[in-house]
Parts: C-alpha cells; sequence; structure tokens
C-alpha cells in the first residue's frame, strides 16, 4: 500500500509540473516564437559582422592567423550576447546568468592567469604584427620560421625541421628579432691567423675575396681589420652586408673561399694551443730541470732543451 502511495503522489507531482511546463508555453508562446525569430536574425547578423570585420582586416593587411583568431573571438562574444537576450525575450532572468558568469570567469581567470597572460599577449601579437606567420624570427636561441599564432602559444619551425612552441607572454616581453623586416643583413666574420702571418697580407687576401662576390654589397667600404689579439692568434673582423635572401649562401661562400686562399698563401689557422711547463728533480743532486712541453689539439710536440 505505501508503495502504490508513493507512486500516486510521484506521478501527481509530476503531471502538476508537466501542466505548469503546458500552460507556461502556451503564455509564453508569443514571446518564444519571438525570441526563435531574434536568434535567427542573430545569427545573420554575427555572420554579417564577421564577414565585414574579415573585410576590415583584409585590407588591413592582416594575414590569415589574426584574422581566425580575431573572429573566433567575435562570434563566441556575440553569441553568447544573443543567447542572454533571447532568454530575457521569454521570461528567464539573466541577471543570475550574468552574476553566475561573472564569478565563474574570476574562478578561472584566477586559476589561469599565465593562460590568460597568454591570451591578452597572443591580441597584442595579431593587433600590432610585430611579426606574421611565416616571417623568420629569433627569440633568445631559436632562429626560425613563424608557422602559426595560437592562441596561447606561436609555433616556429627552425633550420633542422623541429616545432618550437614559445608562450605569447614570452613574446611581449622580450626582444624578438624579426629578419623579415629588413631587405639587407650584415654578416660578422671573424678570421683567426697565426701571429706568425703577415696580417696585411691576409687583409688584402679577403678584400679581394669579397669583391669578387657580386653578392657583397659593400667590398669598397667594408669595414675589415683586427678586433682582437687572441690567446693563440690574431684576430680579423670584417663586416660583410647582403641582402636578405643571400645571408646563409654568402656567409658559407665566402668561409669557403677563405679557407682555400689561406691554404694557398700559406696563411695559417691556429689551433688551440696551451704551453706545460714540467719540472723534473735530479734526485742525485737536487738541481731542478724544466722541460718545455708544447700541446695542440691535435698533436704534441715536446721540446727537450733544458731550461737554466
Amino acid at each position: 500500500m505505501n508503495l502504490l502511495a508513493s507512486a500516486s503522489e510521484l506521478l501527481f507531482k509530476d503531471a502538476n509540473i508537466l501542466v505548469q511546463i503546458r500552460d507556461w508555453f502556451f503564455a509564453q508562446a508569443g514571446d518564444i516564437l519571438l525570441a526563435l525569430i531574434m536568434f535567427l536574425i542573430g545569427r545573420y547578423a554575427i555572420k554579417w559582422i564577421k564577414a565585414f570585420a574579415v573585410r576590415i582586416m583584409t585590407k588591413a593587411s592582416y594575414d590569415s592567423a589574426a584574422m581566425s583568431f580575431i573572429t573566433q573571438i567575435i562570434n563566441y562574444a556575440l553569441l553568447v550576447g544573443l543567447i542572454l537576450i533571447c532568454l530575457n525575450q521569454i521570461g528567464i532572468p539573466t541577471t543570475s546568468f550574468v552574476a553566475a558568469f561573472g564569478a565563474f570567469g574570476l574562478g578561472i581567470g584566477l586559476a589561469l592567469q599565465n593562460n590568460l597572460s597568454n591570451l591578452a599577449s597572443g591580441l597584442l601579437i595579431l593587433i600590432f604584427k610585430p611579426f606574421r606567420a611565416g616571417h623568420v624570427i629569433q627569440v633568445g636561441d631559436v632562429v626560425g620560421s613563424v608557422k602559426s599564432i595560437q592562441f596561447m602559444y606561436t609555433v616556429i619551425t627552425t633550420k633542422d625541421k623541429k616545432n618550437v612552441y614559445i608562450p605569447n607572454s614570452l613574446l611581449t616581453s622580450q626582444a624578438v628579432t624579426n629578419i623579415a623586416y629588413t631587405t639587407e643583413r650584415v654578416i660578422p666574420f671573424v678570421f683567426d691567423i697565426g701571429y706568425n702571418n703577415d696580417h696585411h697580407e691576409a687583409i688584402k687576401i679577403l678584400k679581394k675575396i669579397f669583391a669578387n662576390d657580386k653578392r657583397v654589397l659593400n667590398p669598397k667600404t667594408m669595414e675589415i681589420g683586427i678586433s682582437e689579439f687572441g690567446e693563440n692568434s690574431v684576430r680579423i673582423a670584417a663586416y660583410a652586408h647582403v641582402k636578405s635572401k643571400d645571408y646563409p649562401d654568402v656567409q658559407y661562400s665566402i668561409m669557403s673561399d677563405v679557407k682555400d686562399a689561406f691554404d694557398k698563401y700559406g696563411i695559417d689557422i691556429p689551433y688551440p694551443q696551451r704551453v706545460v711547463y714540467i719540472q723534473n728533480v735530479d734526485n742525485s743532486t737536487g738541481e731542478i730541470k724544466g722541460t718545455k712541453k708544447k700541446a695542440t689539439g691535435t698533436n704534441v710536440a715536446i721540446d727537450d732543451t733544458p731550461e737554466s
């Protein structure tokens, strides 16, 4: 009996709920129909606004990554606003929804501060365009082509075909070198020669090599000369101006030509070396005798001449 009573009470309550829903639906039928019409019109309006934003960004020379990023934000923001308007039209109070979304957003924001910073940085990158997809940039020790600009990360493809994901906040908080914006670049060469070589002759040879390469733009006005007296060598620096597209080819070609020329004219490229002095004690006399030992990266030469 108790089971039947409970079942009857449950069915009665459910029936009352269904009746209330039916009565509310018929009472709000006009508002519901109007809300549906508003939603459909709003969806078309959002599509139009997105298309208009794409046209504006296209005229402003935004790249595809930027347009995709911004149009997604526009779409979701307007869609949320449209849903709230439609709910308010059918009599559902939206104040509580807004408050709940606000509290939820605050909690999420506190928990994801770094991610929100990356998102904001991504927006700044897309708005101010310090670089675009396809540009070659350098961030710290990472050099590569920008593959895509995402919500949280920018993907850079390095020369060895590795994808490096760099948080957007790092790209707006440290120096970024954009190589794509420069039509000319400077290659800073450094050549080591031995102290026993004639550096005037070496500089003449280098100038001739640079003059023979038509891709070098400043052979007559190039800055070239001794930059440092190293531990094992005299260092000659040269700064060649080239077009950005020729940078790697000129660098490899000049280095090869210099090696061939130095070999031809007998100019040494010194190996790293150290001079070590070893003292030997004659047990019979107690006299200390020195032996000089010259060690290089590839061989060991020993001079057994006693030192006084």
